[in-house]
């Protein structure tokens, strides 16, 4: 039973005082913890739960290879990842090991020389995540470190805790990648109809979509892959038949096309150094669902059927990556459809334009407007009008089949916002 206190005795003043945490009823013995004591216990058990969970993440990010920040929206270091702990600690910049506490947002804000114009641009990032502007940002960058001269890459994610913003920074030195890479950059030739042929050393010779994946695997796939060349107006596979490889292009372009009973065939789809031509083959299917026609001729890597779907099967990171490419491909097939129908000749040929320079990654390439014509759907006198009429206005060069894009941002305010759109969704796959 409870004794009861009487009021103003010393046991009564005790307890206001907080002097007793709790009383003990002895006929059932049980504690009976006063709210005080109650409140302290909670608070307690709260930040049990809060240095558990902080365990697991910390535990977690330290399981990643990749160099990890956690950051709070002023951009101070809330927990930073073993790797970039033990990452060159005497580097510096904003290749230095920031500590936690420390704000790495000043790192970058206060980047010098060749480093300076880096930094800038990862704070931005971060400060569009942070404001919620934006839910992803990567940056590209290269940087001296005690071990050499090192490229990283900056990915930036966000996401909510307790109502205030967070911001994960995850770095990766793709040096080693960039070696991996280096033997596919050779001299070739590409070559269009009634053109002599170049040799010069390409800038960009790889397939961003394998360059993407970890160094190990696409060293490996390497193994299995082939480099060709594809030339303009060859027929990789059509609707229906049996895909027998899948084609990773290089610098080559490669249109898909689609018929509707005895009319033109009419493009869908383009494809180049960001994805993979034959992409129904990491969907399960053995089948093309187009056919896919060669625009400009250039190397691409290619893999048997059979053999892609052996690695495509043990690679998770090859799953991830096509996963993202079929969606973004399958988004762009959507918006031209919307495109063909709602908006003009001009604005879809800029759209056209832009996206074929994006994909052979040249300012330069060799179209007729009959081709031109074809692939947008519409009558030889409609591109011709709409060729003309963006030469006018010197934001493109064309004759005899050659065009040259002379102002890459004025063409992009020239055409539709379907061009946007779709460059949006591939940025961010």
């Amino acid at each position: 039973m409870l004794l009861r206190l009487a009021k103003g005795g010393p046991e009564r003043q005790a307890i206001e005082a907080g002097e007793i945490d709790a009383i003990i009823d002895y006929a059932s013995s049980n504690v009976i913890l006063l709210p005080a004591a109650r409140a302290v216990l909670e608070r307690k058990r709260a930040q049990a739960g809060q240095q558990e969970s902080n365990r697991f993440a910390r535990a977690t990010l330290d399981a990643l290879a990749s160099q990890v920040y956690v950051l709070d929206s002023a951009g101070t270091v809330i927990m930073a990842n073993k790797a970039w702990r033990a990452s060159a600690p005497a580097a510096e910049g904003i290749a230095a090991v920031v500590p936690e506490g420390a704000n790495f947002l000043a790192v970058c804000d206060n980047a010098a020389g060749s480093e300076r114009a880096h930094g800038i641009a990862i704070a931005a990032g971060i400060r569009r995540v942070t404001g919620e502007e934006s839910s992803l940002f990567r940056h590209e960058y290269d940087c001296d470190s005690p071990a050499g001269r090192c490229r990283f890459v900056v990915t930036v994610t966000g996401f909510r805790e307790d109502g205030a913003a967070r911001a994960v920074v995850a770095r990766e030195n793709i040096t080693g990648r960039k070696a991996v890479e280096q033997p596919l950059k050779l001299g070739y030739s590409v070559a269009y109809p009634g053109r002599t042929a170049s040799t010069k050393p390409a800038a960009n010779a790889v397939n961003s979509l394998l360059a993407s994946l970890p160094a190990e695997e696409y060293q490996r796939l390497l193994a299995a892959l082939e480099p060709v060349t594809l030339t303009y107006g060859e027929v990789l596979y059509e609707r229906g038949v049996p895909i027998k490889h899948a084609y990773f292009p290089v610098n080559c372009l490669v249109s898909l096309l689609t018929t509707v009973g005895g009319h033109e065939a009419l493009e869908v789809g383009l494809v180049g150094h960001e994805g993979m031509v034959s992409v129904a083959l990491a969907l399960g299917i053995d089948v093309s669902p187009a056919r896919a026609l060669v625009q400009a001729t250039g190397i691409a890597m290619r893999m048997e059927a059979a053999r892609f779907r052996e690695e495509f099967l043990q690679s998770i990171s090859l799953q991830q990556a096509l996963h993202r490419y079929a969606y973004a491909l399958m988004a762009q097939i959507a918006q031209n459809a919307a495109c063909n129908r709602f908006h003009t000749v001009g604005e879809r040929l800029a759209r056209w334009l832009l996206m074929t320079r994006d994909r052979v990654r040249s300012n330069e390439f060799r179209l007729t407007h009959a081709f031109l014509a074809d692939m947008l759907g519409v009558r030889r006198v409609g591109v011709t009008i709409a060729a003309n009429a963006l030469q006018k206005r010197k934001l493109i060069k064309y004759g005899r089949g050659e065009i040259t894009i002379l102002d890459r941002k004025r063409l992009s305010t020239a055409s539709c916002e379907c061009y946007r759109i779709i460059k949006r969704i591939y940025d961010g796959a």
